[in-house]
């Protein structure tokens, strides 16, 4: 709905640590039995705003200017109540940083001691934490509706100060009066943090900005010249990683009146570092960090945690991505399908293939020079439409070997998901004129670059073990096997698998296939699966 606007002297200026210097004033007298009304309606609405338009002096110039407003909501009736007995209202925003573990209520604010000072109002802090007082609004009734918007902003935040988390919270105080009707003091009532939660009142300018700048808001244009970019001039944002937070759920699975049910038996929380804005993505530990799990098994859940795995690094760690997890023995066949289409749905999809494949590739010209160049990447489907296959194709003429690349982080997904081994083909094919594609009759040569070994299942049946490094034929028909155990380096994590390929005809233009894939479950894991 739309809202009332009471805007409270937000033309302040901050000259410096993006708080108003000056020192505070002695507190009225207030009568502390005094009571207010039951205000049920009036709350903080959720985070902030940023300052957009550019103001203009008493001259008529423009005057460049930032600012980052915190507000409030209240129903007309009971705002109209308040004032006609003499109520006003009021909004402090302090740094996060300075208040701490400092709540901010009628004691700590407006008591006899209070922990805070009004630092636009008053030349002596005496030790307390510096805060802003934005008060006595002049109310104006701009629309006809049925809540009044209170709002009080922050204003000329210095650009260091861009990512520094405030603390908005709007209150309103009624007079007490003695028994000849004079004004002796007031009694404070804050308005509750949005949800009850003061998290979602605190922000930084910066974070505002992302976010209207992720959403496609239509101000997304202004923030991002008027924050995100000015910011970027910055040795904060340049020399500096920004912390975000990954939560890991670990759950016990159970079936009740034939519904599923999640019970969380353990959480575990990682702190990362990552350039701000940039984009990130949790990695999976099936294996936390817990002596009483150390004999339990457990998968990542792909329908829980797909949507919260990956996002953007925002500024004062607002960013935090949840992966799930269930028991391997207790998950139901219906998840080992979904979790077998996934995985192959994910590994098949040429817009992810740079996520699986590194497509930066080394190739050599006839001289045995190395030439860069990129992999291209698209769905290779049989006779009935259906895709048996990625392509990854090179178009330079003249190519003797290429190395496409299984990056690590495949192999470190397929872990998560409880994946022990990978079956696949490679193989080449010809591209027609209408975009469909040939089976191409050629067998390849092709050797690992690391040190892991494979097993070859040839077409008539045979197995055989290749040792690493060793330079192998394979036909069309022929499918290649690693196990994950074999690609772990001593710290725990893995490392990619390069192959370096050479057709074993010249007429060979560079395509190759990877298709026919399959995932092996751990023997004492598949029954539960």
């Amino acid at each position: 709905m739309k809202l009332k606007k009471i805007l409270l002297a937000v033309f302040l200026t901050v000259a410096s640590a993006c708080v108003v210097c000056g020192f505070g004033k002695e507190n009225p007298l207030r009568v502390s039995a005094a009571t207010l009304a039951n205000t049920t309606s009036f709350t903080m609405e959720e985070g902030a705003a940023a300052r957009i338009k550019t103001l203009t002096d008493k001259n008529g110039n423009p005057v460049e200017s930032n600012g980052l407003r915190f507000s409030a909501e209240i129903s007309q009736t009971e705002y109209d109540a308040l004032t006609a007995a003499g109520a006003r209202f009021g909004v402090v925003i302090v740094a996060k940083d300075l208040a701490k573990d400092v709540a901010i209520t009628e004691e700590t604010v407006f008591g006899a001691n209070p922990s805070f000072y009004f630092s636009n109002e008053t030349s002596e802090g005496n030790g307390k934490i510096s805060m802003l007082h934005v008060a006595n609004p002049a109310c104006s009734n701009i629309d006809k509706d049925e809540n009044i918007e209170i709002c009080g902003s922050l204003v000329n935040i210095k650009t260091n100060n861009f990512t520094r988390s405030f603390i908005g919270r709007a209150y309103v105080a009624m007079p007490q009066t003695d028994e000849s009707g004079e004004v002796t003091g007031y009694t404070y009532q804050f308005a509750p943090y949005f949800g009850g939660d003061i998290a979602n009142n605190t922000r930084c300018i910066y974070y505002v900005a992302q976010r209207a700048v992720e959403e496609e808001s239509s101000n997304a244009d202004a923030l991002q010249e008027k924050y995100i970019d000015v910011f970027a001039q910055t040795k904060q944002f340049t020399d500096y990683n920004y912390k975000y937070t990954v939560i890991h759920h670990y759950n016990s699975v159970k079936v009740v009146d034939g519904k599923t049910v999640h019970s969380e038996i353990y959480q575990q929380t990682e702190t990362l570092y990552a350039q701000l804005n940039s984009q990130v993505t949790a990695k999976p530990i099936v294996k936390p960090n817990e002596p009483k799990l150390e004999n339990m098994n457990f998968i990542l859940d792909v329908v829980d945690s797909e949507p919260t795995q990956s996002g953007r690094v925002y500024a004062a760690g607002m960013q935090v991505l949840h992966l799930h997890y269930d028991k391997a023995s207790e998950i139901s066949e219906d998840h080992k399908e979904h979790t077998l289409e996934t995985l192959v749905q994910d590994f098949l999809d040429p817009t992810k293939a740079d996520e699986n494949f590194h497509l930066e590739m080394v190739q050599k010209d006839e001289n045995g020079n190395v030439i860069s160049g990129t992999w291209e990447a698209e769905k290779v489907l049989d006779e009935n439409g259906k895709q048996v296959a990625i392509s990854l194709t090179t178009y330079s003429p003249n190519k003797k070997d290429t190395d496409p690349v299984l990056a690590k982080e495949f192999f470190e997904s397929l872990q998560a998901f409880g994946v022990e081994s990978i079956t696949f083909q490679f193989y080449t094919a010809d591209k027609n004129s209408d975009g469909t594609w040939t089976e191409a009759k050629k067998s390849l040569k092709f050797t690992i670059q690391e040190s892991v070994p494979i097993t070859i299942c040839r077409e008539n049946g045979e197995v055989e073990s290749i040792a690493a490094g060793k330079e192998v034929s394979v036909g069309r028909y022929d499918t290649i096997t690693i196990k994950l155990s074999d690609i772990v380096q001593q710290d725990g994590s893995m490392h990619d698998v390069s192959f370096n390929i050479l057709p074993s005809t010249t007429d060979n233009d560079g395509i190759f296939h990877f298709g026919g894939i399959t995932f092996g479950f751990p023997t004492e894991s598949a029954a539960a699966l």
